[in-house]
């Protein structure tokens, strides 16, 4: 799911391309110039919902509690040209991330739909790859390229990224197409498919212009305008049970960083 935030330019120090291009060489602030704070990011979804709902106060439930965000602009879209002639180009997002690595339980990096320096940076800062694949003829094709990208990231720069699993999203059941795009992937990577799918519903796709992501806006619900919610609520499920049994394979028992420094 994507939804966009619009942040007042008060709030914003620094932006992802801030942090990309940076060539001091020094450890960025970034817990103090770069993420934005849950009470920040709270306050402008409440006001992005009050503009388009004629002014109305925001509901109650449209508040996040524990989440930071490095926010992004339009200069993003030009940061692989400047990337293209600076030194260790590839590592920098892996570079900026070092100095708060241990300070959350997970640290999330979307991507644009391409395969360039941006995407070759979250890969190579990453440990993990979750992708999501919409059920559509030309996401199959870019899937197999995906795999063969991440295979080449693997062998030559991130020897410990791995994928992670991957989710089916604008699945609609009433189509052959569908149908068989979720049955290749699952043919080629069985083990790493989720259980959960995300259908095509219009309440999803309506999400960022009611100014609010749909876990936070509609309850979950089996049917009705909460479906959608139910089945990204159920799907984050799922994926936090498959963490918690890999930390059990692993021997890993550490509470989660949030509880244990709450004024963080």
């Amino acid at each position: 799911m994507q939804h966009r935030l619009v942040l007042k330019k008060k709030k914003v120090k620094r932006t992802a391309y801030d942090l990309l291009t940076n060539d001091s060489g020094e450890e960025l602030p970034l817990m103090e110039e770069y993420l934005i704070s849950p009470k920040a990011l709270t306050e402008s979804m409440q006001e992005a919902w009050s503009m388009r709902n004629g002014g109305k106060a925001a509901p109650d439930n449209i508040t996040v509690d524990n989440l930071w965000l490095i926010p992004s602009d339009i200069h993003l879209s030009g940061a692989e040209i400047e990337l293209s002639h600076k030194i260790g180009r590839e590592t920098r997002l892996r570079e900026a991330l070092l100095p708060i690595i241990d300070k959350f339980d997970y640290i999330i990096i979307d991507t644009p739909p391409s395969l360039g320096l941006l995407s070759i940076n979250a890969m190579c800062a990453a440990n993990w790859v979750m992708v999501p694949v919409q059920a559509e003829y030309y996401a199959l094709e870019g899937f197999s390229m995906l795999m063969n990208s991440i295979k080449m990231i693997q062998r030559r720069i991130n020897r410990n990224l791995k994928i992670f699993g991957v989710a089916m999203t604008m699945v609609d059941a009433r189509s052959k197409l569908s149908r068989h795009v979720c049955d290749q992937v699952n043919t080629k990577m069985p083990k790493k498919l989720f259980k959960t799918t995300i259908r095509r519903l219009v309440k999803v796709a309506e999400a960022p212009w009611s100014g609010a992501p749909t876990v936070l806006l509609n309850k979950p619900t089996n049917s009705g305008a909460g479906a959608g919610s139910l089945e990204y609520w159920t799907l984050a499920k799922e994926f936090h049970q498959r963490v918690a049994a890999m930390r059990r394979e692993f021997g890993v028992n550490e509470q989660p960083r949030l509880l244990l420094d709450r004024n963080r």
